[in-house]
């Protein structure tokens, strides 16, 4: 038996997968997610890790490996990215102290972390690695799209090869493998500066008064149970409680607007986020279509934004097929991608062959 834990520290969200290989093949997997904003509970990120640690691993015993990548290095609590990496590491080996703790590069290698303290730059907002070669276990060539709450990932694959171009957050930014927009936490205004209501358009408040999280939540994309993370008034999550802050984009509220005028606000940042996720999207397929001289590229989506955002972005883009990795996994995989993939990357490092997603799981 091989017991793997994949681990991926954000800045808002900590989240773990536990796979169980069985004669070379996967026979369990755990997962489970905590909203951890480091920029304010960096202390907690130990026991947090240690309670998801116990909930997936359910008294299975020691894992043989323990597998981290991150991108809470980029939390502004820390001065550089190389500080954050370094914390995140030995949080990590606090809670594993006799286990063999690896860390992912962004290159697919795994490194001990001597060895990835050495270049931390390295391993900095490498999850992206691990989704891509996850994605490669169902298609040789695509794209794969992760819409999480905060970023979306955009991961080329080609050959059943992780093809990025980019290595960096800055590198990626400029290639279009990363939109620094997602699903819950993105301040509805670094969608758009205006919006259109009533024929009339209408400059945005730049204030932090109401985030994508209230959009989706609104238009019934979301549940509460899916909104994971505070909110930006510290209010509820109710839906007009959500309306309330929409509306305070414009600086309004629900005494001056009418519901249907805050849907038509809600809707309006939708097609806004979807277009610049689209767009960066059809870059990366111009360019992957000019690299290896292929048409039709596949998309796998995922992550909380799976069906809303990265799906429709994709069709949008003009991607055919688009496959939901919920839809050839689980609901839970889609959301925690890196955190799964990295699980299967670890066991097969150590199995010494690839551990692919089975019918069991």
């Amino acid at each position: 038996m091989t017991l793997t834990i994949g681990i991926d520290v954000g800045g808002a969200n900590t989240k773990i997968a536990t796979l169980n290989v069985q004669r070379g093949r996967a026979v369990s997997l755990l997962t489970g997610i905590r909203y951890l904003p480091l920029w304010k509970k960096l202390s907690e990120l130990p026991s947090t890790l240690k309670a998801l640690s116990l909930e997936t691993l359910q008294e299975r015993g020691k894992p043989d490996m323990v597998a981290l990548t991150m991108t809470g290095e980029l939390s502004d609590i820390f001065r550089s990215k190389d500080e954050g990496v370094d914390a995140i590491c030995y949080a990590v080996l606090e809670v594993f102290r006799d286990v063999d703790v690896r860390v992912l590069d962004c290159s697919g290698g795994l490194l001990s972390v001597d060895d990835a303290l050495k270049d931390p730059y390295r391993m900095a907002a490498s999850n992206w690695y691990a989704s891509g070669w996850f994605a490669s276990q169902f298609f040789d060539l695509c794209i794969l799209v992760d819409v999480g709450s905060t970023t979306t990932s955009i991961v080329p694959v080609a050959m059943g090869e992780v093809k990025a171009e980019g290595f960096t957050d800055l590198e990626k930014l400029q290639l279009y493998e990363l939109v620094y927009t997602g699903a819950l936490r993105t301040n509805l205004a670094a969608i758009a500066s205006k919006i259109s209501l009533k024929d009339r358009w209408i400059n945005v408040s730049s204030e932090y008064f109401a985030q994508t999280g209230d959009v989706y939540l609104l238009l019934g994309f979301i549940s509460i149970e899916d909104y994971i993370c505070d909110t930006p008034d510290g209010r509820g999550l109710s839906k007009e409680e959500a309306a309330s802050r929409i509306a305070r984009t414009v600086c309004a509220d629900i005494k001056t607007l009418d519901m249907e005028d805050i849907l038509s606000i809600a809707r309006y940042f939708y097609r806004k986020q979807l277009e610049a996720i689209a767009s960066s999207l059809k870059r990366k397929a111009e360019r992957m279509r000019e690299r290896y001289g292929v048409e039709d590229i596949p998309c796998i989506a995922t992550g909380l934004g799976e069906d809303f955002l990265a799906a429709e972005a994709a069709m949008k883009a003009g991607l055919r097929p688009v496959v939901r990795l919920s839809s050839i996994t689980r609901r839970d995989v889609a959301i925690m991608t890196p955190a799964v993939g990295l699980a299967f990357l670890a066991a097969s490092c150590l199995e010494g062959k690839r551990i692919y997603w089975g019918p069991e799981l």
